[in-house]
């Protein structure tokens, strides 16, 4: 008899708003921010699946993909500048 805590590990998943979701891919979450996505589990007897992230400012996580509002990360942001930086234009 399976234990509820029994799990298969998945190779990738299609999440919606991202598309296909693989470990070692960045994702980013609303609240958690930036992480890397260590592995997805399907459990057998209640057949839900998580996504385990890693995030860089909160650690590692079990989410549910259904409730996490996923994204993938942007690309091309704009890089604050730093006080330094802003002080060194305004001297030209």
């Amino acid at each position: 008899m399976a234990n509820k805590l029994d799990a298969i590990e998945l190779d990738s998943l299609n999440v919606d708003g991202v598309g296909i979701v693989r470990p070692g891919m960045s994702l980013e979450h609303p609240m958690f921010g930036l992480g890397k996505v260590e592995a997805i589990f399907e459990f057998i007897k209640s057949g839900e699946i998580t996504v385990r992230v890693n995030f860089k400012e909160y650690g590692s996580k079990a989410i549910v993909p259904e409730y996490a509002n996923f994204s993938l990360p942007k690309t091309g942001k704009a890089k604050k500048s730093s006080l330094f930086s802003k002080l060194l234009k305004k001297g030209k």
